[in-house]
């Protein structure tokens, strides 16, 4: 085996290896924003000001029905999506984390190269792709990514504070920390801006949450609906019974 091919063998591998990792990462954020999307849309369901007073009222009575289960999931997913986004900004080195994915990329950007980006992509990347050079991680890029976590700083920290005070140990003192869900759909909608800007680089992937959103939203509605449903044909069977008693 000569050295260009093992060098080229050792480069793939640095390559699949940072592409699992950055696989795994996205993965573990759709579940942020699976659970996110629920949980928002639990709190919303009842909410008077986003979709009114009588219908608040009514997903409030069906929810009060099925107390156990609501309060439980509702707590569950707002664990989830604050642990989620918490482990995504974690400065510890070892994490699963956006940091750690710079890191690996910035240590093999070397190795990383026009020509194996072609030959594992033959159908992505073409020469002409490269005619002004090619690195996989541009300090345009990062720049971005550290003026991203300047301006979210405030909402990360206090999901921070909610995951470190609330969910990872018991806390003495009840947390008094809060958000505005908004801000957390905008944040949810950068970390998707940051990935895509990395994988454009990397691999011309690219990752897209809409479906998604759409889908946790749409399911979560259509349960409660069902359970109103199912409430009202056992009040219907109940008094059937009784009538015909």
């Amino acid at each position: 085996m000569d050295l260009s091919h093992s060098s080229k063998s050792i480069a793939k591998g640095k390559f699949q290896e940072i592409q699992r990792l950055f696989k795994r990462l996205s993965d573990e954020m759709c579940k942020v924003v699976e659970s996110y999307y629920i949980w928002e849309t639990l709190v919303f369901l009842r909410s008077i000001p986003e979709i009114g007073k009588e219908k608040a009222e009514k997903n409030a009575a069906t929810m009060n029905l099925y107390n156990d289960f609501f309060i439980t999931t509702e707590y569950n997913h707002m664990q989830a999506f604050t642990i989620g986004i918490a482990k995504f900004f974690d400065r510890d080195s070892r994490a699963l984390s956006i940091r750690r994915l710079i890191q690996e990329i910035k240590e093999s950007q070397d190795i990383i190269t026009a020509d194996l980006l072609m030959e594992i992509y033959p159908d992505r990347f073409y020469a002409e792709d490269f005619k002004d050079g090619y690195k996989p991680l541009h300090e345009e890029d990062l720049k971005l990514i550290i003026e991203f976590e300047n301006r979210n700083e405030l909402i990360t920290s206090t999901l921070k504070t909610i995951r470190d005070k609330q969910f990872s140990h018991t806390d003495i003192e009840v947390i008094q920390k809060s958000f505005i869900p908004k801000e957390v759909v905008g944040l949810i909608g950068e970390i998707q801006e940051m990935l895509n800007k990395l994988s454009s680089r990397f691999d011309r992937s690219e990752t897209s949450w809409e479906m998604l959103k759409d889908e946790s939203i749409r399911k979560t509605c259509f349960l409660l609906e069902n359970l109103e449903r199912g409430e009202a044909q056992r009040k219907e069977e109940v008094w059937k019974k009784h009538e015909n008693q």
